[in-house]
């Protein structure tokens, strides 16, 4: 399983990587735009922050525009995969682009057919979006697992699903019971998923204990008299 942190704010992300096992970051527009920072500047930060993969959305709504979007990005670095989202230009572009080459993400997925129609244009990954759909009294969770089913299982076809807009613990855990391949959180997220208040807790009162006996919390301390 893959794991992405969704975001731009390159401190937080360095305090991620330090204790977590990233595999790389996912940005889109939004999250650039409320960067303030011009993208190829930010890209430099990103790339060393990027253990395997960068995911980097293209900004064009046309099919010609897309394709020389999606060149940029991936002169830049090998790196960087480009993110394109599943709109009739952009299954258009991502079907002419070599896609051997340039490793593309179908991002804005919302169903089963896109996703299978993005994996045949040539996509490696796919990216449902999980809480929008939810939303809309529709299963987020559920989607990825017919996409699994459908795309990976029964069609073969060889791409990584990529659960993205992820809103809340609850939704990583059904994400990782069902075997999606990757996903990717914010910051907030993140943190939340991977912390546990009785772990911190059990930790304390480890401590506690051993400060009753021992003069310091060290292994090789003496006892208290």
């Amino acid at each position: 399983m893959e794991l992405y942190i969704d975001s731009a704010e390159i401190e937080k992300i360095k305090h991620l990587t330090e204790w977590l096992p990233i595999d790389g970051i996912t940005v889109n527009p939004s999250i650039i735009s409320k960067n303030k920072t011009p993208l190829f500047e930010l890209l430099k930060q990103l790339l060393p922050l990027s253990k395997k993969f960068l995911h980097v959305q293209v900004l064009s709504n046309k099919k010609e525009d897309i394709m020389l979007e999606a060149q940029t990005l991936h002169n830049i670095s090998e790196k960087i995969v480009v993110k394109i989202p599943a709109t009739k230009e952009g299954l258009s572009a991502i079907k002419e682009i070599d896609t051997e080459k340039i490793t593309i993400t179908a991002t804005a997925v919302f169903s089963v057919t896109q996703a299978l129609i993005s994996a045949k244009a040539g996509a490696k990954y796919i990216a449902p979006y999980v809480s929008r759909i939810n939303r809309i009294e529709q299963s987020g969770t559920l989607l990825v697992k017919e996409i699994k089913e459908t795309v990976c299982n029964i069609y073969k076809y060889p791409v990584k699903i990529i659960a993205a807009s992820v809103k809340s613990s609850y939704e990583v855990k059904e994400l990782l019971n069902i075997g999606v391949d990757a996903v990717t959180l914010s910051p907030e997220i993140m943190y939340e998923s991977c912390t546990h208040f009785l772990t911190d807790q059990a930790v304390a009162m480890f401590t506690a204990d051993w400060e009753k006996t021992f003069k310091e919390l060290k292994l090789d301390s003496e006892l208290k008299l």
